[in-house]
């Protein structure tokens, strides 16, 4: 029988597991020397697999929590164990469709919202809401590292490992 509905997996991330194996935030200086009132933030992810069975699906993340104007960064980098009874050997990313993604991409950063408000609030930092919800994108691919000059990108505070 034909069905109009979406091939995509569907999938409950309830069963989730998150660990943090390195965190580090940065403060550009470009003429910026405390926190600024109004700032904005972009979450960036890039998920890959690492392994997939029958019941669980692990992801190695990096999340990037970028602030605009581009004043601070943070990196947050780790694994996520799901396990669910739809994902079989041969559930991959694609299957699970850029929604269930998206949605996978925003509880990694909500299991890793308070270390990343502490680490921030600590560096003196802004930190952003821990709903934010407005910009989430996957990175593509391999990330490429821009060439920041020296003088502009100042390591606050870099930790590892951590597990929670």
């Amino acid at each position: 029988m034909y069905s109009n509905r979406s091939s995509e997996l569907q999938l409950d991330i309830s069963d989730f597991v998150c660990t943090l194996n390195k965190i580090k935030v940065s403060r550009m200086t470009l003429g910026h020397t405390g926190k600024l009132p109004k700032i904005a933030f972009d979450l960036g992810a890039d998920i890959k697999e690492i392994e997939t069975t029958k019941g669980r699906l692990r992801l190695k993340y990096t999340l990037f929590v970028d602030a605009n104007p581009a004043v601070e960064r943070a990196e947050l980098q780790g694994e996520v164990t799901i396990t669910s009874a739809g994902i079989s050997p041969v559930t991959d990313l694609q299957a699970l469709g850029e929604e269930k993604v998206s949605e996978i991409a925003m509880k990694i950063y909500r299991s890793n919202f308070e270390i990343l408000y502490l680490t921030l609030e600590s560096a003196g930092l802004t930190a952003p809401s821990p709903w934010l919800t407005q910009d989430v994108h996957l990175v593509p691919g391999v990330l490429q590292q821009q060439p920041v000059p020296a003088e502009q990108l100042q390591p606050i505070a870099e930790m590892a490992p951590l597990v929670h």
